[in-house]
């Protein structure tokens, strides 16, 4: 063989893995533009709340949106001195809160950072006291006024102190999986399960520990930045092509709201590469810490916002966007 075909073979082998970094180059600048183009800002939405909530001894963790039947609603996870719970806000005329969801008592007294996609809804509630175990909720929710008794799933965790807790969880459906990933104390390690989404709820077969990442002790080399913050949100998002992102959201030791976004390497849905490829820095605000809630959501038009809040639910409270 002449070193002119040899050349003309060699180049077709490489050309798919070309057009494939060539992909994911284009697909990360598009990810990234949404990223950027979030105003640093919020703006603001007030609620009432007349129903009770115990703001003793915990806070609001996260925020998620969903829209039914063209009204918007906003669901917030919180943790307690006695009980975890999740609350439901419905905007429109009324802009109240009209359910608080009590989701487990003490010592599984704290939810965390939690997601909701395509009527999926994961959230961890965890014993932030001894710090040892924790379980992960898989909820089906389609009408926010008629929220379901009991979950589809519940993934248990046990493990040493910090490691057995689910600090933040997000989840997605991408091909025949629906994964979710868990977050313990700190964000020190991310956990990955997977199911069939046919076997989701059905019973006989539950989520699967695929994989771990330790956050501390893994290659950085090819990050944008080598800090890994103690995310209190982590959200998945994905592109028309089915390229997946995870976004972290923390507030830093100088007080700053933060936005990490990471590229997901994944073989099969059963190993796991993360990447750090932007940061957005948002302006500081005393009334609304990632660290107290936020979440993001990517539109079916491509569109992405952001919302974060307060510490507590109160009598009258904010909710804050940015978009």
């Amino acid at each position: 063989m002449n070193k002119r075909k040899y050349y003309l073979i060699y180049v077709l082998m490489l050309l798919p893995l070309l057009i494939s970094a060539q992909n994911n180059i284009s697909s990360d600048y598009a990810i990234i533009n949404l990223v950027d183009q979030l105003d640093s800002i919020p703006g603001s939405i007030s609620f009432q709340n007349k129903l009770e909530v115990n703001n003793k001894g915990g806070h609001l963790q996260g925020v998620q949106y969903l829209n039914y039947k063209q009204n918007d609603y906003y669901i917030f996870s919180g943790s307690s001195d006695s009980y975890s719970y999740y609350s439901v806000v419905k905007m429109g005329k009324e802009k109240s809160v009209i359910s608080v969801n009590k989701i487990r008592t003490k010592p599984y007294k704290h939810a965390g950072g939690f997601q909701i996609y395509n009527g999926y809804m994961a959230i961890g509630v965890e014993d932030n006291n001894e710090r040892d175990k924790s379980e992960v909720y898989i909820y089906r929710i389609d009408n926010p006024e008629d929220l379901p008794r009991e979950p589809l799933e519940i993934i248990e965790r046990i493990g040493t102190p910090k490691r057995g807790t689910a600090g933040c969880v997000g989840i997605i459906e991408i091909g025949d999986y629906v994964i979710v990933v868990v977050g313990d104390w700190d964000t020190e390690h991310l956990d990955f399960y997977n199911i069939k989404r046919k076997k989701l709820g059905i019973g006989g077969e539950s989520f699967e520990l695929k994989y771990s990442i330790n956050t501390e002790n893994i290659d950085k080399s090819e990050w944008n930045n080598n800090s890994c913050l103690p995310y209190q949100n982590l959200n998945f998002i994905k592109d028309d092509f089915d390229n997946l992102y995870l976004v972290g959201m923390a507030t830093n030791d100088n007080e700053e709201n933060i936005l990490d976004l990471f590229r997901i390497e994944t073989e099969e849905f059963s190993t796991f590469k993360l990447r750090k490829i932007h940061t957005k820095r948002f302006a500081q605000n005393e009334d609304s810490k990632f660290n107290w809630g936020a979440g993001v959501y990517l539109s079916d038009d491509n569109k992405l916002r952001m919302f974060s809040c307060g510490a507590h639910i109160l009598k009258k409270s904010e909710i804050y966007i940015y978009e």
